[in-house]
């Protein structure tokens, strides 16, 4: 039940203050308060869920709070960018890998030419799961996914806005050139720069 409920975070399912409770949820899903509970015990552990009457609700972070987040996303990302170009550049990437991220890149495009913000959010997300998760690193994928799932209802915000939103798939394709070229300077400025930027887009819409 964790895995299911922390991947409506991940998806950006749920919006922050949204209420949760055992029995809804136990109806939903079909299965006793137990896991549910249990579940949610953990989402609390992880900060995604804070108490509330009856139940908890979906954390709602603050302005300082989502610039923290984001800070350290960039850096994480950086570094998992660079670590791909690095092992690009070894020769330690199959290819199928190199075009999945290159896959992954061209579905938000497509999910922003269909103008869908949630979706294109889902498909952003995809992109950097796919990248992110080239190093092997199981402690930085861990942590990249805290962050990603801390993060996710920011990101739809960001790509309703049409500018922004072609901007996130030029900087999608320079992050793609430098690991496929084994750059690992370049891909981490490049995936830096990339949250950075998102970061000002956010704070300049809230």
């Amino acid at each position: 039940m964790y895995t299911t409920l922390r991947f409506r975070f991940a998806n950006a399912d749920l919006a922050p203050g949204e209420r949760l409770t055992e029995a809804a949820l136990a109806q939903e899903l079909g299965v006793s308060r137990t896991p549910i509970r249990e579940a949610l015990g953990r989402l609390q552990t992880d900060g995604l869920v804070v108490p509330a009457a009856r139940g908890v609700a979906v954390a709602t972070l603050t302005s300082d709070e989502i610039g923290h987040i984001y800070e350290l996303r960039a850096s994480l990302e950086g570094l998992a960018a660079a670590q791909a170009a690095r092992q690009q550049a070894a020769g330690l990437i199959a290819p199928a890998v190199i075009r999945a991220v290159q896959e992954a890149a061209d579905e938000v495009e497509r999910a922003v030419e269909e103008g869908d913000a949630k979706q294109s959010a889902r498909a952003n997300m995809a992109f950097h799961r796919a990248f992110g998760g080239i190093p092997g690193n199981p402690f930085l994928e861990d942590a990249l996914h805290r962050v990603w799932d801390r993060i996710a209802v920011s990101t739809v915000s960001n790509l309703a806005d049409g500018d922004w939103a072609k901007t996130v798939l030029r900087q999608h394709q320079d992050i793609c050139r430098a690991i496929v070229a084994g750059d690992a300077d370049a891909a981490r400025v490049a995936a830096e720069g990339h949250i950075h930027a998102a970061m000002r887009i956010y704070r300049a819409a809230h």
